[in-house]
């Protein structure tokens, strides 16, 4: 870089890099062409001109991003010069320059968390929550970082945020940060418990998503770490309560390669064809097949509020006084409205009378309510299987309950509309759980439903930890 141009960046003039820029428009542009180059930015930076970064900013953004021949970018050595206030300005500028890597894989967010640098470190947090993941060239994360340095406030302050965050992958990042093994297969527990600090311990214990044993490449646990330090009694009573267990008393796992040579259940046979199936189908597809399923659903419901040949409907005639307790009946299909005397309502005061227990009844027999039943459930639960197919899985922790609720009622209203007692069909030898039949039978059919996706969720998430580590 030209040597007027280092002056005046150090000096952070911007007027004077003005002029030379009317003397060289492509002054810039020279320094662009390294690959690793000190730039006016990382001098700015290190001396904590904020209005001339910000000018180069302005006029060369690729400059934050660049490496110095020592490894550095601009955010790096603001950080390593406590130039706060410039690091803070970068990254309204661009968030992702907390995620750029430089000597050793280190980045920004390593480095505060290095420093121990509280404040600084939550505003990465919220500006780009995928720093949290980001690891050096030993495998290491902030938290391993943070660890290794002693620092309860900064491990407290990452695991807290992990504990609160609400990013869509939340829960995914709970498990594998808290769970990260560094390059020699340690967790942060692992470098908890080597340090011999009690409150770290503690801290990481209390998240319900850390691995209580995991074993290192040296085959050893967070136990047999500690046992390594003097005057560890707390910490280690604190681990055996825990849980945790000397490696030699851990059961041996199913290691990556042993699961891929195992032969297939029946359930991963099952879960690998629904999500080949699943992949196939395009946006389009899936947003027609959705409405198609939707429609069925509607359909079907309404068709158990409204069963063919409809209900029977009375009420009941009190103006005779010989016949106490016939009723007048029609077999409209408008469910719910009150007796009328229309054309087609037929009043039977002693001959065939409707009891109470039949209004609101299906009119159909019995056989063919049956039938009729079985087959408009076997429509309604395809349409809802369909449904939970077709939508991401990240929906069915929000739509389980009102699904369930939605089953719930159909098949109450199938069993109140039936001529005949389907409680007693479905259990003719549990009279005691007859009257919670419905329930349990909704509760059936939803896990029925819900099991392969939770079940492909797990797997997938057991198999990414196991790739992680």
């Amino acid at each position: 870089m030209d040597e007027k141009m280092r002056e005046v960046a150090q000096v952070g003039d911007v007027h004077a890099f003005y002029a030379l820029i009317q003397e060289n428009p492509f002054v810039l542009e020279s320094i662009d062409g390294f690959p690793f180059i000190d730039t006016p930015l990382h001098i700015a930076a290190f001396g904590g001109h904020i209005d001339f970064a910000m000018e180069m900013m302005n006029l060369k953004p690729s400059f934050a991003r660049k490496l110095n021949p020592a490894g550095f970018s601009p955010m790096h050595l603001a950080l390593l010069n406590h130039q706060t206030l410039v690091a803070r300005e970068l990254l309204k500028v661009d968030k992702d320059l907390v995620r750029v890597k430089g000597r050793g894989g280190l980045t920004p967010m390593h480095f505060a968390a290095k420093n121990g640098n509280l404040d600084l470190m939550a505003e990465f947090l919220e500006a780009c929550p995928e720093c949290i993941t980001d690891v050096t060239i030993q495998n290491q994360t902030a938290l391993h970082i943070a660890a290794s340095n002693n620092s309860i406030e900064t491990l407290e302050l990452m695991v807290c945020w992990l504990q609160k965050t609400t990013h869509k992958y939340a829960n995914i990042w709970n498990k594998q940060v808290l769970n990260k093994k560094n390059r020699e297969g340690s967790t942060v527990l692992h470098i908890a418990a080597s340090m011999n600090q009690p409150q770290m311990v503690r801290l990481l214990l209390k998240c319900k998503a850390i691995s209580k044993n995991e074993v290192n490449l040296n085959g050893q646990s967070a136990l047999d770490m500690l046992q390594r330090q003097v005057n560890n009694s707390k910490t280690a009573h604190i681990l055996c309560e825990a849980g945790c267990m000397e490696a030699e008393r851990i059961p041996a796992r199913q290691t990556l390669a042993e699961s891929l040579r195992s032969k297939m259940s029946w359930s991963e046979t099952f879960r690998r064809t629904m999500a080949c199936q699943n992949n196939k189908i395009s946006s389009d597809m899936r947003n027609a097949m959705l409405v198609v399923a939707v429609l069925i659903l509607t359909a079907t419901y309404q068709a158990c509020l409204s069963p063919p040949g409809g209900v029977w409907q009375g009420n009941i005639d009190t103006s005779s006084t010989t016949d106490k307790g016939n009723i007048g009946f029609s077999n409209s299909t408008t469910f719910g409205l009150p007796f009328t005397n229309s054309s087609n309502e037929v009043s039977v005061k002693s001959k065939n009378p409707i009891t109470k227990s039949k209004i609101g009844v299906s009119v159909m027999a019995t056989p063919i309510y049956a039938y009729f039943y079985f087959i408009n459930t076997a429509t309604f639960m395809t349409a809802t299987c369909l449904v939970f197919f077709l939508l991401p899985d990240e929906t069915i922790n929000l739509l389980a309950i009102p699904v369930l609720l939605f089953i719930l009622c159909y098949m109450l209203s199938m069993i109140y509309l039936a001529p005949f007692s389907i409680c007693n069909f479905i259990f003719p030898y549990a009279s005691a759980l007859r009257p919670l039949s419905p329930i349990l039978v909704a509760i059936v059919i939803f896990l029925l439903v819900c099991a392969p996706k939770f079940l492909a969720r797990y797997l997938r998430s057991r198999r990414s930890l196991l790739l992680s580590s």
